[in-house]
C-alpha cells in the first residue's frame, strides 16, 4: 500500500473510529458475512447460507401468511448462537426442535432479541412454542411510533440488541394521525416517517457493527395492499414507501399454500408456505422455496418444518449425491422405494442426513466465499 495512501487511512480511523475505512481485500468482515441458520433447510439455502447479519430482511405477504411465525423462528435461531462470539451455543436437528449443548467461548451468551410490537399481538406462551426464549426478549410497546423508532435507534446504538423485529411496519401510527382528526387528509405521512426510520436505523447499524463481533440486524414484517386507479403491472404495494425496499438487504414475500389439515377434520395442524426472495443483496435473487410449519404437535415437533427430509432428498438428488431409479432411491448404498421412505431414511439417520446437507450446502451456499454458522 502506498504510503499516502496508509497514513490517510490511519487518519481517518484516528478520527472517526476503527474500521471507518478499510482496504476490502484486508477485512475479514467485508470478506465473510456471518449468516444464522433457521434450522428450515430450504429456506436457508435460498437465501445463501441463513440469513445475512447486519442487514435488514423485510417478510411480507398477506395475513396469516406465516410472517410472525417465520420471525419468530429467526428469533428462535438467534438466540441459539453466542452475542459475544456470534457461534452457534447448541446443535440443533429440525426434525426433533432439539440439539447438544455447545461450548463456544469463555462467556457464553444467547444473542439478544428486540420486538417492536406495534401490532400489540406478542404472546410469551405461542413465542415459547415457536422457539423463542423469552428471557432474552424485550418488547416495545409504544403509543406513537416515532416513540418506538427512537427507542429502537437507542436500543441498537448500545449494542445491547442484536435482533430487532418490528411487527409490523403496517401498524406504525404517526402521532399526527391520532392527535389530529380523522377527516384530515395526510398524505404520505407514513411513508415519510419510514423513510427517516430506515436511515435513522442503518446509521445505527453502521456505527455499532465497527466495533462489535456480532452486527445487529433487523427484521421488517410488512403487509400488502392494492394500489387504487389504473395500474400498470403489478397492483400489489406495501405500507411504509419505497424507502423500506431499497433499505432490505433481502426482501421475503411470504404465501400461504395451503394448510395441513389432520384426516379427523378438526383444527389444522400447520401450514405449507412459499417463500419468494424478492431482493437479494447478498446471494442469488430471484430464488424460491417451499416448506411446511406445523403449530401442532404430530409426528414431529411443533413448529418443526415437517418436510425437511423431502427438502433434502430433491437437493440431493439435483446434485447427484442421491440416485433415482424408477421409484427407488439410492442414498449412499442405502435403498429406499418412494419419496416417502427415503425422506424417512434421511431423517432416522442423523450421520447420513448430515452427509448430504454438507456435500449439498458446498454446492448451494459455499460457493458464495461467505462464512455460515452450521446449527
Amino acid at each position: 500500500m502506498a504510503n499516502g495512501l496508509s497514513t490517510l487511512l490511519k487518519t481517518v480511523n484516528k478520527r472517526y473510529g476503527d474500521a471507518c475505512m478499510v482496504q476490502a481485500s484486508d477485512s475479514a468482515k467485508l470478506t465473510a458475512r456471518k449468516r444464522i441458520e433457521t434450522g428450515i433447510t430450504a429456506f436457508d439455502v435460498s437465501i445463501g447460507g441463513g440469513i445475512p447479519m447486519g442487514t435488514i430482511i423485510t417478510l411480507k405477504g398477506e395475513f396469516s401468511s406465516g410472517k410472525s411465525a417465520l420471525a419468530h423462528r429467526i428469533g428462535a435461531a438467534f438466540q441459539r448462537h453466542c452475542r459475544n462470539c456470534g457461534s452457534p451455543m447448541q446443535t440443533w436437528l429440525e426434525q426433533f426442535q432439539d440439539g447438544a449443548e455447545l461450548a463456544c467461548c469463555d462467556n457464553p451468551e444467547p444473542m439478544r432479541v428486540v420486538w417492536f410490537d406495534a401490532e400489540g399481538s406478542y404472546q410469551t406462551s405461542w413465542a415459547s412454542r415457536l422457539g423463542m426464549d423469552n428471557e432474552h426478549t424485550y418488547v416495545i410497546r409504544t403509543e406513537f411510533a416515532e416513540q418506538g423508532i427512537d427507542v429502537a435507534d437507542m436500543a441498537i446504538r448500545s449494542g445491547e440488541c442484536d435482533l430487532l423485529v418490528v411487527d409490523s411496519v403496517a401498524a406504525l401510527t404517526p402521532s399526527a394521525e391520532i392527535e389530529e382528526s380523522s377527516e384530515k387528509w395526510q398524505v404520505g405521512l407514513q411513508a415519510r416517517l419510514m423513510n427517516k426510520a430506515m436511515r435513522k436505523w442503518v446509521s445505527a447499524q453502521n456505527a455499532v457493527a465497527m466495533n462489535k463481533v456480532v452486527p445487529p440486524t433487523i427484521v421488517l414484517i410488512n403487509q400488502i395492499r392494492l394500489k387504487v386507479g389504473v395500474v400498470y403491472g403489478s397492483p400489489e404495494t406495501s405500507p411504509g414507501g419505497k424507502g423500506i425496499d431499497f433499505a432490505s438487504s433481502v426482501i421475503c414475500k411470504v404465501k400461504r399454500k395451503g394448510f395441513i389439515e389432520p384426516k379427523d377434520g378438526s383444527a389444522p395442524l400447520g401450514q405449507d408456505m412459499e417463500v419468494v426472495f424478492q431482493k437479494n443483496k447478498t446471494a442469488p435473487p430471484n430464488r424460491s422455496c417451499l416448506f411446511s410449519l406445523h403449530f401442532k404437535d404430530t409426528g414431529l415437533y411443533a413448529p418443526g418444518s415437517s418436510n425437511i427430509g423431502e427438502q433434502m432428498l430433491a437437493l440431493g438428488e439435483y446434485w447427484g449425491y442421491i440416485q433415482k431409479a424408477g421409484s427407488w432411491y439410492v442414498i449412499e448404498g442405502e435403498k429406499a422405494q418412494g419419496a416417502k421412505a427415503a425422506a424417512e431414511l434421511l431423517l432416522s439417520n442423523e450421520s447420513l442426513f448430515e452427509d448430504i446437507k454438507r456435500k449439498v450446502w458446498a454446492h448451494e451456499v459455499d460457493w458464495l466465499g461467505g462464512e455460515h454458522e452450521s446449527d
